[in-house]
């Protein structure tokens, strides 16, 4: 079951998010570098969940402060 579709951002969507280019993220998509690979692509689009994105951030906000 799909829920509501704001759970879901595509790549413009994360570039702004996380202040870098779309091709750096399909870089990161294609290097295994997070958070490029924590897409999924649907159809010809990647498509990122916004628990994935906020759960990798919050993993390296706690790295970087230990």
């Amino acid at each position: 079951m799909m829920t509501a579709t704001n759970d879901y951002l595509g790549i413009a969507e994360v570039s702004i998010l996380f202040q870098t280019s779309p091709s750096a993220l399909y870089s990161q998509k294609h290097r295994g570098e997070a958070p490029g690979n924590l897409a999924v692509k649907v159809g010809k689009k990647l498509m990122w969940r916004r628990t994935d994105l906020e759960a990798w951030f919050d993993q390296q906000r706690q790295t970087a402060d230990a």
